[in-house]
């Protein structure tokens, strides 16, 4: 018996027939195991097995039919139903045989792929243990097997695992086009080794591939290589007829849906984990780092100066840009991957899917692996999308206030589901006598036996309170403290995912009931909890989806906190939830429903909802609001956050202002010309596009407005056709020439400055003619 840890999975095809490659590591190194004994399946309901078998389908490579078909006893939501086993002889011929059955019966289970369904079958989980019982040895460019077995062997801790960060950067006027701009640096980072590629392209090319080899790492990150850097060193790779054989079978990069795949190698793409982190609005690879904590140091220039530099003969700039680059990249992947080491063991996909997948996508497979095990087979997704009535969000409180509790309904959607079984199983739309009633919305659902979402969620709740309890006893600094917090943390983000999951219509269990039951007790519960603090005196500011803002007679924030858990303690004894204070603030804002700004007891701003936060403002309106916030909460004078604006306002119509204040950054979500709705990024990608510069699906477009007439998309140009700037006119290249136009200053103060500060500014009592009489006036003047 080999025991090790499981790192991937895939498949090759031998002879027509698909083998699983089990991708391992043991204290020798990586090796790989082949299983030839599992074929691949999907389930049909609802006809006979010589209705199936009689299937055939046409195609280029001949007739494909069923290789065989087993009836089997399964269940359905809980109830037990008849089904038939389709198997097949390869993976691809799943979605064919699919669509054919489906025309006169049910199929499920249809649409998994093939190295997910082997590991929801086998029991078996990425990033744990793995013993395997070969058969023989294979012989290859490395340690393979044939096996004969297989199962699953839970490990404490995570394999020890090598990263390699990688990052380009290329030599592009505009933006860079693979078809004809070279790449002139390759920054890499694998554990202590770093080193910057430059020189003839060829070399670059060479060598980045001789270092992947060399340094073998486990897992390679970047930072939207997927969409950008992978797909540019393909292309520029073959221009030269180099070879990426960088897979540890010595096999090239390939693509699949557009996806790099590395054989034996995890390709962990971190722009797709920080997209799925909500409260860093703007995704760059410097905000990302910033938030979490794991930017290097402030460089000379930015991406956009590369070719400035470079042409000036400047290249130490550049090399210190992308080694910078990388540095980051690689801090930010320790930072980020330990959690998803965890989900990937829990959702037991390789830690690249799992990166890639969007919080239900990873519910799903989670649901799948728990739904074999009972014996249940999954239903499809519904080909419908519903809406519901969400969370209870009570209006905020004019003005700002002092010594401010948040109360937080820790998990209260889960302990919603848990209580009262809500679940697709145990829904019950007919007459029922021991059901549990929504309020509001009267859906019903049976007491017992448990549903299968309530003994998921208990399981997994139970199983983080029993790590949080072994936490206590142990010292913060310590492993096995860190690795617990890691896998607590990871069960908080699946559990939660829980109850968005039921109202996604792409979900297997979607049920809209569930969903709309769900928050009809949450509105409930908030509204009952407002009653409850107004009975013992509080005044209740905001109410939000699960969470409390309240205040007490003034009290300081020590006497608010022996108070709020007075509260705790009432709501606790008579809800079936449990709350517990999530923040003091010193001074807080509401500027509407989920919008709001406030000074934490330890001194830090915290910002929700607010355009500050959001990508589509340009630099210069970002930075005002945020000042008149830092003004507001830190000072507290209305008066001089106006005064502030005011004197910015007066600094546009002097042009004291740089171009990169005004530019604004929106990203394109198809190719310029397939948008029916020319946005102002649209138009100015579009006019990019006229002087031969394209941007790809996901870029972000940086342009500005200009004076002039027509509407203001009209009037946005990008600004890699910007010459110069000197604060009021621009020089813009066009197909005719170069083209002057001033910058429309009355837009920049009508539609970015304004808006950005008068949402907060009006919660005060001013108004935008405000900006031009000023009245002295207190900030408790509006509370």
């Amino acid at each position: 018996m080999i025991k090790a840890w499981l790192l991937d999975v895939d498949y090759v095809t031998e002879n027509d027939r698909a083998v699983i490659r089990l991708w391992c590591k043991d204290d020798k190194g990586v090796f790989v195991a082949y299983d030839r004994n599992f074929l691949p399946y999907f389930y049909v309901i609802g006809c006979k097995a010589e209705d199936v078998m009689k299937v055939k389908v046409r195609t280029n490579e001949g007739i494909i039919t069923p290789l065989k078909v087993e009836e089997i006893e399964a269940k359905s939501l809980g109830k037990p139903i008849k089904a038939l086993k389709v198997y097949t002889r390869h993976p691809q011929h799943v979605p064919k045989l699919r669509e054919e059955i489906k025309k006169f019966a049910e199929v499920r289970e249809a649409d998994i792929p093939f190295a997910y369904r082997y590991l929801i079958d086998k029991d078996l989980a990425c990033m744990d243990g793995i013993e395997i019982e070969p058969i023989a040895v294979k012989e290859g460019v490395l340690r393979a097997y044939e096996v004969r077995s297989v199962r699953r062997v839970e490990k404490k801790g995570f394999p020890d695992l090598k990263i390699l960060a990688f990052d380009c950067e290329m030599l592009a006027q505009f933006m860079p086009d693979p078809e004809k701009d070279p790449i002139i640096a390759i920054a890499v980072k694998c554990g202590d080794f770093e080193e910057v590629l430059h020189g003839d392209e060829r070399d670059i090319l060479r060598r980045f591939v001789s270092i992947i080899k060399e340094q073998d790492p486990d897992i390679i990150v970047g930072y939207n290589q997927d969409n950008f850097d992978w797909p540019y060193v393909k292309k520029r790779a073959e221009k030269f007829g180099i070879r990426l054989d960088i897979g540890r079978d010595r096999s090239e990069i390939s693509f699949r849906g557009g996806r790099p795949k590395i054989a034996g190698r995890l390709n962990v793409d971190l722009y797709d984990i920080a997209l799925k982190i909500p409260d860093v609005k703007i995704k760059t690879l410097k905000k990302v780092a910033e938030f979490l904590g794991a930017k290097v140091e402030e460089e000379d220039i930015e991406g956009r100066d590369i070719y400035k530099c470079w042409m000036r003969g400047e290249k130490e700039k550049v090399f210190k840009h992308v080694l910078n680059d990388v540095l980051t990249t690689y801090r930010l992947a320790l930072e980020l991957l330990p959690m998803h080491y965890e989900l990937s063991r829990m959702i037991r996909l390789p830690l690249d899917d799992v990166a890639r997948l969007g919080r239900g996508k990873q519910v799903d497979y989670f649901l799948l692996s728990e739904a074999k095990k009972i014996n249940e087979i999954a239903p499809n997704p519904p080909e419908i999308e519903e809406s519901y009535e969400g969370a209870f969000v009570l209006e905020p409180a004019r003005g700002l206030h002092e010594n401010v509790a948040c109360l937080d309904f820790a998990s209260m959607y889960p302990s919603i589901m848990i209580n009262f079984n809500i679940s697709p199983d145990t829904l019950v739309k007919g007459e029922c006598e021991d059901c549990y009633v929504a309020p509001e919305v009267g859906h019903k659902f049976r007491k017992s036996p448990d549903g299968f979402f309530k003994r998921i969620l208990k399981m997994l709740i139970e199983k983080r309170r029993e790590m949080k309890r072994q936490m206590k006893e142990l010292d913060p600094d310590s492993e096995d403290y860190k690795l617990l917090d890691i896998k607590q943390q990871t069960l908080k983000v699946l559990t939660n995912s829980f109850y968005g999951y039921t109202g996604w219509n792409l979900a297997r269990w979607y049920c809209r009931e569930c969903a709309e039951a769900t928050t009809a007790w949450g509105r409930y519960f908030i509204k009952r909890a407002v009653k409850i603090a107004e009975s013992m005196g509080f005044e209740v500011l905001y109410g939000d989806t699960d969470s409390l803002f309240i205040k007490k007679n003034k009290l300081n924030l020590k006497d608010l906190e022996k108070e709020c858990l007075k509260l705790i303690d009432v709501i606790s004894k008579e809800l079936p939830i449990q709350l517990e204070i999530d923040e003091f603030y010193k001074a807080i804002f509401f500027v509407e429903k989920k919008r709001y700004a406030g000074l934490t007891d330890d001194d830090r701003i915290v910002v929700k909802g607010l355009e500050v936060r959001r990508g589509d403002w340009c630099e210069l309106a970002k930075r005002v609001q945020r000042e008149v916030i830092e003004i507001i909460l830190r000072e507290r004078n209305p008066d001089k956050a106006l005064k502030f604006v005011k004197n910015v306002i007066e600094e546009i119509k002097e042009g004291k202002f740089k171009l990169e204040d005004y530019v604004i950054y929106k990203g394109l979500t198809k190719k310029p010309d397939k948008y029916e709705s020319k946005q102002a990024h649209v138009k100015a990608a579009l006019r990019a596009m006229e002087m031969g510069i394209y941007y790809p699906i996901g870029t972000k477009v940086g342009f500005v407005i200009v004076k002039g007439g027509g509407s203001i998309s009209d009037r946005a140009y990008p600004i890699e056709l910007i010459e110069e700037f000197d604060g009021e006119n621009l020089k813009i290249r066009t197909p005719s020439g170069i083209m002057v136009k001033k910058i429309d200053k009355d837009y920049y103060i009508d539609h970015q400055i304004i808006p950005a500060v008068m949402r907060i500014l009006e919660r005060f009592g001013y108004t935008e003619a405000s900006l031009k009489t000023t009245i002295q006036k207190t900030l408790f003047d509006f509370t």
